[in-house]
């Protein structure tokens, strides 16, 4: 019986907890707090309690997708069962399977769909970790948009980010900033969510589709 890929989603869900409580902490503070606390909170070091807050949880999400893959070029089964590899079969250790993926290189970029689609369909046959990427491709491309805004600064990222919140929200966000996006909340939903929180509850729900 082959074995079984371990929950990673739910570590996820644990991260995207912790993450949320934290920036909860922050609002309770600047609308509660005594006024040097408040004064010590301002706008601009909330957003970016939001923006450490999402990068945090992305790492995780980026290290799901790593942790499930390798898992699966060994033979380990998702809910669904085993996938077929395209070499046909699988490999004896997490080891080895990273050392035919990667070749010489260290690590492998995990934070964009169009990278990781490609590196599914290379080793494994119609796979459920593909499927899932690709059923959810433009939405995790905005994703990493608003990731590599937070660590660039170049005209681009801006750029990219822009468009992104333009696809998610409807709306662009004064100087680019990820923490003021990550902050609003769309009108349409009730009970009020953050995007912050709409996000990682997405990346919830597509970790538990692969596992």
């Amino acid at each position: 019986m082959p074995r079984q890929i371990p929950r990673f989603d739910t570590r996820l869900l644990r991260q995207s907890q912790l993450a949320i409580g934290i920036v909860k902490a922050g609002e309770i503070v600047r609308s509660l707090g005594t006024p040097t606390l408040r004064h010590e909170w301002k706008m601009p070091r909330l957003e970016a309690l939001y923006e450490l807050a999402f990068l945090r949880v992305f790492v995780a999400w980026e290290m799901c997708l790593e942790d499930v893959f390798y898992r699966t070029l060994c033979g380990y089964a998702s809910s669904a069962g085993q996938d077929t590899l395209v070499a046909g079969t699988y490999y004896p250790s997490l080891a080895a399977a990273k050392i035919a993926v990667q070749g010489s290189w260290p690590f492998l970029l995990w934070s964009n769909p169009a990278k990781v689609i490609p590196r599914c369909q290379t080793h494994i046959t119609s796979g459920r970790q593909e499927a899932a990427i690709a059923s959810h491709q433009a939405r995790l491309t905005h994703f990493a948009s608003v990731r590599h805004r937070i660590v660039h600064g170049q005209e681009h990222a801006k750029q990219n980010f822009d468009n992104a919140t333009l696809a998610i929200s409807g709306r662009t966000y004064p100087a680019s900033r990820p923490g003021k996006f990550l902050r609003d909340s769309p009108v349409s939903v009730y009970p009020k969510q953050t995007y912050l929180e709409i996000i990682f509850s997405e990346l919830y729900g597509l970790a538990g589709q692969i596992v």
